[in-house]
């Protein structure tokens, strides 16, 4: 089934393409169907609007057809191309690898001196 929505994908989209590059913006007095000869069968405002209706249900096959097809092939992944690759252990930022910032109140700075050993306390004292 994905294989014909593909192949029907493709088709809409040659078309789609060609139908835009068919159609001529306003004053414009070339185009395909509008040279040269006054036997034509439709007159440039006739042809405007067949195009236009055609590139619409166009564009309407193209996205619908898009997001079935998103849909399909979205519920056959199990897996995902980022799953055998290690997560990244490095800060995002540089704010990460700075030095830790100052405490903000006195409290703060408090508790971070009785928490902290002085370094008369840790070092042992050498005997002679």
């Amino acid at each position: 089934m994905t294989d014909i929505l593909m192949i029907l994908q493709a088709v809409v989209s040659i078309l789609l393409i060609v139908v835009v590059l068919l159609q001529f913006g306003k004053g414009a007095e070339a185009g395909l169907f509008s040279g040269g000869g006054g036997d034509n069968l439709m007159t440039g405002a006739q042809q405007g609007n067949i195009l236009v209706k055609i590139t619409i249900v166009l564009s309407i096959l193209f996205m619908g057809n898009s997001i079935l097809l998103a849909k399909l092939e979205g519920k056959k992944a199990n897996s995902s191309l980022l799953d055998s690759e290690a997560p990244v252990a490095r800060p995002l930022n540089s704010d990460a690898t700075s030095a830790p910032a100052a405490p903000a109140t006195p409290q703060a700075e408090e508790n971070a001196e009785a928490t902290t050993p002085t370094t008369n306390e840790t070092t042992p004292k050498a005997e002679k």
